[in-house]
């Protein structure tokens, strides 16, 4: 206890003393941090700007004073030893070129001169399938290579080709070739005096063709070690050519269809050194406030300290079961005040703990009994799951077993009515027959009705997935159910979707079952007016709408229309007839088809159902 107390108030004092430091630091380490690397890129942009334009520049001297020579309107007229003779005063003149040839229509050398050694006339060949001379003839526009290698004097070279146009046609009918030695680029970027603002920088320059190659090089011999490197944007820190993290900015030069990037970087290390100082001092003062804060804290801690060891000297002893204890309360401090209110709760303890080992077991005997009615719960939910499943199964058996001897009674009902077999009655029998018939039709819909119930209940549904077309369906249904609205006088009409496929896949029968007693409910609680049937799609559902005009469902019993056995009230099961099955059917076989039905119902008005239902137009 003693070591706890005083780690938590070092731990506290130091970090009172230190966090705000640190926090100091953590925001203005960053942000200068930021600031300098924004100014490290602004001078690393300035350089690779500089030197892209100072290459640029040269680049564009050359290609004057080739076109100087290519606007020479007589240049193709003279002999070759004057076409020689103008092109070694160019090469004099300038010592990036290494060869010049002068090429005609056909792409044949006519002429050339070179730095290195003397061009005989049998010497010059013919270039016509050569780049430098077929872009310059079709497009009428300067061409540049890339930077290779030449294998004569193992230099790096760049070649030129210059369209010389025909001013009559205003077409290119000659091409002035010259290749370009490329270290002459190399002592632009390695001679280049660095500014007031980038002197003192470890700057690194290098140039990058098209394929990221380096070309050049402020280190000569870089350029010959065949590296290649690719920036990660136009500036930012990243690793650089040397693979320590840099500060880096790109700039692009456009030669033809070469593209050409002059890269300039320089090591964190030096761009962002101020930051790294500040960062170490930083490092070194919260050192030296954290010794501070450790020394004033463990005083302070040893001073608190004492006056509360014998608190944890009595606390113990109370601990240990000796409610005899007392802690010594002559202070007049926070801590008397303390002591004091820690032997009234000794007191308070030893008083009601006997009382707490009565409610302990007071609570142990509830949670035996609790622990028993949750068995006997478990019990008695097993039992009626046991027993709604047995139930099922019965009334799946029974429905099976009366359907039989209903059929018989109606097929003899039907043999007699039809008087077939000579079999011959009076009026009198001929209407108890009716009614014998009538109402085995009845008690064998309601057999039936219980035996789909219990077939959904006993997870005995088959749903089959066969071809059907919605569209004669929906006729089926009108054929059928019309005559019973004919009878009673309501119109029945009928909506079809032009949009609905011709197949869709399902069970039909158990379709037809939902809607034909959703049509049947309709006509039976409508008195006048009509029932539509409205069949529609909607995306990759289709769906079945029956409405009527009858006498409308109240608020509070759309709530348990669709449960077994439920009707409005007394009063319409007497004048209207049935079990209250036709609903709960509906909705357990949409269910299980995998669609959804809703109502929607006005008292007085009529009401409405809609079967939305999955469009399966594939098996």
């Amino acid at each position: 206890m003693r070591n706890s107390i005083r780690t938590r108030l070092i731990v506290t004092f130091i970090a009172l003393a230190v966090i705000p430091l640190i926090v100091v630091i953590s925001i203005a380490i960053p942000q200068t941090l930021n600031t300098e690397t924004q100014q490290a890129l602004v001078v690393q942009d300035t350089l690779a700007s500089r030197e892209s334009g100072q290459v640029d520049a040269f680049f564009q001297d050359l290609e004057n004073q080739l076109q100087i020579i290519s606007r020479q309107g007589d240049l193709l007229t003279v002999t070759p030893a004057q076409q020689q003779i103008v092109l070694s005063g160019l090469l004099v003149h300038q010592n990036a070129f290494e060869r010049i040839f002068l090429l005609n229509s056909q792409g044949q050398e006519q002429a050339g001169v070179s730095r290195s050694f003397a061009i005989a006339s049998s010497d010059l060949v013919s270039r016509a399938q050569a780049d430098e001379y077929k872009v310059p003839i079709s497009s009428n526009q300067i061409y540049y290579s890339s930077v290779h290698v030449d294998e004569t004097t193992g230099e790096s070279l760049i070649t030129v080709g210059i369209p010389i146009e025909d001013f009559s046609t205003g077409k290119a009918n000659a091409v002035l070739v010259a290749d370009l030695r490329f270290v002459v680029v190399q002592d632009i970027i390695g001679n280049t005096e660095p500014s007031d603002l980038l002197r003192g920088n470890q700057n690194n320059i290098y140039m990058l063709d098209s394929t990221n190659r380096v070309v050049a090089h402020s280190d000569p011999s870089v350029s010959l070690r065949d590296l290649r490197f690719i920036p990660v944007g136009k500036s930012g820190v990243q690793n650089g050519l040397r693979g320590i993290s840099s500060v880096l900015a790109t700039s692009e030069i456009q030669l033809g269809d070469q593209t050409f990037t002059v890269v300039a970087e320089t090591p964190v290390s030096q761009a962002l050194a101020s930051v790294y100082n500040t960062g170490i001092l930083s490092v070194v003062l919260t050192g030296v406030v954290l010794a501070i804060a450790v020394i004033i804290a463990v005083l302070l801690a040893n001073e608190i300290i004492k006056p509360i060891l014998s608190l944890a000297v009595t606390a113990q002893g109370i601990q240990a079961g000796n409610f005899s204890q007392r802690a010594n309360a002559n202070r007049k401090d926070e801590i008397g005040q303390l002591a004091r209110a820690f032997n009234s709760m000794t007191d308070q303890l030893q008083q009601s703990l006997k009382g707490l080992q009565d409610h302990v077991q007071d609570l142990e005997n509830a949670r035996v009994e609790r622990e028993k009615l949750i068995k006997d719960l478990q019990a008695a939910k097993r039992l009626a799951e046991e027993n709604s499943r047995l139930k099922s199964e019965f009334l799946s058996t029974m429905s099976h077993e009366l359907r039989t001897p209903l059929n018989a009674i109606e097929g003899f009902t039907g043999i007699i009515l039809n008087r077939i077999g000579g079999t011959d009655f009076n009026a009198k029998a001929e209407g108890y027959l009716v009614r014998i018939r009538s109402n085995s039709k009845r008690l064998l819909q309601l057999i039936n009705d219980f035996l789909d119930l219990s077939r959904v209940e006993a997870g005995r549904l088959e749903l089959a997935n066969q071809p059907f077309s919605p569209i004669h369906l929906a006729k089926r249904w009108q054929d059928e159910i019309g005559i019973l609205a004919e009878k009673k006088g309501v119109q029945f009409v009928i909506s079809l979707d032009p949009t609905l496929p011709e197949t869709v896949y399902g069970d039909e029968e158990a379709i037809s079952k939902v809607i034909l007693n959703l049509l049947g409910n309709a006509i039976k609680f409508t008195e006048h007016g009509q029932v539509a049937l409205t069949v529609d799609r909607t995306d990759s559902l289709w769906g079945i709408t029956v409405e009527d005009s009858g006498i409308g469902i109240p608020p509070h019993a759309r709530e348990f229309i669709f449960e077994e056995f439920r009707q409005v009230d007394q009063t319409s099961k007497r004048k209207y007839g049935g079990t209250g099955l036709g609903l709960a059917i509906v909705q357990k076989y949409t269910r299980a088809m995998g669609g959804t039905v809703q109502v929607k119902s006005e008292l007085g008005k009529g009401s409405t159902f809609s079967v939305s239902l999955p469009l399966k137009t594939t098996a």
